[in-house]
């Protein structure tokens, strides 16, 4: 007896080993360069022209931590994972309710997941609901826990959430929603946008059904954000106020020439939100002027004319019009 013991505790001390030989030796994976991103082009006073699509398909617009509302980020981690920062990237206690509830007493399913499961699934496209999924997911986000700190890990999960439709990231959500960026985002924007990642289908803002079930979650929320900040409860009013919110078919598409010319030139490693020179207000008069002067000259065989407005002293392009019609073929639009 004395000697299976000894062989059991040998066996247990060599899995330990192993095992804390696969943490502190695996590889640290990519974060940020292993997909491509949307930009947003906006003009000389911030003014959005348009929002490209990623590679596949997705909006998605890279934003710095330090760059998100605060009251965004303490209220997703109220919503999403409370012990976020006491945690080594998996709950344990968490976990073995969530083993109960689903597969023991099969009362419902509970995902369990924190933040840094969420991220490794996401960045992984792990199948979760089963129980290999699961341990992958877990050891995936061990391995993040490893080779990132809390802040990155909580940036990552801004960056890869899915919030509706092909919206991916909080940046990118903030501007196609609410017309403004992520640090603007008021309390009640913040609450509705936090609680779309954990049922992005069921809670799509530009669905009459997905909009209900948006809002009731939000209300949930809010109820459990007031039990920290007491000093909100004045801004109940402001949740009960009606939420105007923008589709993506609804987004802008300004200067279709000077932004496909510059999307163009830049190199892959530009992301996010661009800044250009061009000024919107003169760009929509030198639009008026085009299609005024192609309508008088249309009796003399003029169909289509192309303008650049610079400025001389800087040379920088205010505004550009390539053809009367971006969408019209027969007169080489685009």
């Amino acid at each position: 007896m004395k000697r299976m013991a000894i062989m059991a505790s040998t066996f247990g001390l060599m899995v330990c080993v192993m095992i804390g030989g696969l943490y502190l030796g695996c590889p640290k994976p990519e974060l940020k360069g292993y997909h491509t991103f949307s930009r947003a082009f906006v003009d000389r006073n911030g003014q959005l022209l348009c929002i490209t699509l990623a590679q596949d398909d997705q909006y998605r617009l890279y934003v710095p931590l330090e760059e998100i509302s605060p009251a965004f980020q303490e209220a997703t981690l109220l919503y999403e994972d409370q012990c976020f920062y006491q945690h080594a990237g998996i709950d344990l206690a968490a976990l073995c309710r969530a083993f109960w509830e689903t597969y023991v007493v099969r009362h419902r399913k509970i995902g369990a997941s924190t933040i840094t499961m969420q991220v490794a699934r996401l960045r992984w496209d792990i199948q979760s609901q089963t129980v290999y999924g699961k341990l992958v997911q877990i050891l995936r986000a061990l391995q993040l826990t490893r080779h990132y700190t809390k802040a990155e890990i909580l940036e990552a999960y801004f960056n890869l959430a899915p919030y509706g439709r092909n919206i991916t990231g909080i940046e990118t959500a903030s501007l196609i929603y609410f017309n403004k960026h992520a640090a603007a985002l008021s309390l009640p924007e913040a609450l509705t946008l936090c609680v779309i990642p954990q049922n992005p289908s069921q809670r799509n803002p530009t669905t009459q059904k997905g909009f209900a079930e948006l809002l009731s979650a939000r209300k949930n929320l809010f109820v459990r954000w007031i039990e920290h900040h007491r000093e909100d409860e004045n801004k109940q009013v402001f949740l009960e106020l009606p939420l105007a919110v923008r589709s993506p078919e609804a987004l802008p598409f300004r200067a279709p020439h000077f932004v496909n010319d510059l999307n163009r030139r830049l190199p892959w490693s530009r992301r996010g939100v661009i800044e250009t020179t061009l000024d919107w207000q003169q760009q929509t008069a030198l639009e008026s002027i085009v299609a005024g002067y192609i309508q008088r000259r249309k009796p003399d065989g003029i169909q289509n004319a192309v303008a650049m407005l610079v400025n001389y002293q800087t040379m920088e392009v205010k505004a550009l019009v390539g053809s009367v019609d971006f969408f019209d073929p027969p007169s080489m639009g685009r």
